[in-house]
């Protein structure tokens, strides 16, 4: 059983030279039971 959907997630941070993409068009589900993290490099913002 599907209990949440995600599609075309993007996340931006910063503008012109400081822009970081920190996600970039995701999409994913998540079924029931499941657990689900989104992880970056150390000292990620």
């Amino acid at each position: 059983m599907e209990i949440l959907k995600v599609e075309n997630l993007s996340k931006i941070y910063g503008e012109n030279d400081t822009k970081i993409i920190a996600l970039d068009n995701i999409s994913f589900s998540v079924e029931k039971g499941e657990f689900v993290a989104i992880i970056g490099a150390s000292g990620s913002r």
